[in-house]
């Protein structure tokens, strides 16, 4: 993992949730907390409370960025910047280097995950 990156991980859940929603393109807040909610089955929900703090830390942080929307003015998308797209990897990289522990500790199946 990359050494600008020890300082901010491991990501909270719900911070990585947000970050995988904006992945495959820009959304507006309530289309990220439903992407949440379908890729979790439901597990997961993100309330307007616990979302826009979230999405402040992450437009402060860099990691993602407020687009124009043509569509609705008053509706603000978001997109995943380059560091916010380096920052997932190196999180998802280290939930793989845990599988990967847990595995070798008989505590997965080899096809489990």
């Amino acid at each position: 993992m990359p050494a600008d990156f020890r300082d901010v991980l491991p990501l909270s859940p719900r911070v990585f949730y947000v970050l995988l929603a904006l992945a495959d393109g820009e959304h507006h807040g309530y289309a990220i907390a439903k992407a949440v909610e379908t890729q979790t089955g439901g597990a997961v929900r993100l309330t307007p409370g616990t979302l826009y703090p979230i999405i402040r830390q992450m437009l402060s942080d860099g990691w993602i960025a407020e687009i124009d929307h043509d569509d609705d003015p008053r509706r603000r998308c978001y997109r995943l910047t380059p560091r916010g797209r380096r920052v997932a990897q190196a999180e998802a990289s280290r939930l793989a280097d845990m599988v990967r522990m847990a595995r070798n500790c008989n505590f997965l199946p080899a096809g489990a995950i």
